[in-house]
């Protein structure tokens, strides 16, 4: 039986200089790839990876977590700026009006996207496990200002 204390904890993670695209999409893509049409609202955060993580509708009433992960992150910026304007519009719509703050849940950005469901395991204090799925993107296409659609990431090397 082996040991380890936290300074001999062995690292799996290939250092940074190693990954390959191809290495990358491999692990993050590990089933069939598919194109869906989400609704995203402004409910996001970025995990120990730096992934932007939102969360999301699919066929308007199934609530998942959408991974933008690895090297598509650093494409995520003008995504993440378009949920926060449609946040905040809504809230100053909602001010202006004299209206209660919108429900987070409400405001929704239609997203084609093209990626791998994923399934996670979660334990709960009891000890149950409880199968959940994520959808990781690898390309995004959405409408800019003057609707136009753009699109974002690339097809896994895989």
């Amino acid at each position: 039986m082996y040991s380890y204390s936290r300074r001999e904890t062995h690292y799996s993670r290939k250092q940074a200089s190693e990954v390959t695209a191809a290495y990358e999409d491999a692990g993050l893509f590990k089933t069939a790839i598919c194109d869906l049409m989400i609704e995203l609202i402004p409910l996001m955060r970025h995990n120990d990876r730096q992934d932007l993580i939102v969360r999301g509708f699919v066929d308007r009433k199934t609530e998942v977590d959408i991974f933008f992960a690895g090297r598509r992150a650093a494409e995520v910026g003008p995504l993440e700026a378009q949920l926060k304007a449609l946040m905040t519009r809504a809230r100053k719509l909602a001010s202006e009006a004299g209206a209660r703050p919108p429900q987070v849940e409400k405001i929704r950005l239609p997203v084609r996207v093209e990626g791998a469901w994923r399934r996670s395991l979660k334990r709960d204090d009891s000890g149950w496990e409880t199968g959940t799925y994520h959808f990781v993107v690898a390309r995004w296409s959405l409408l800019d200002k003057a609707g136009n659609t753009v699109s974002f990431g690339e097809s896994p090397a895989i």
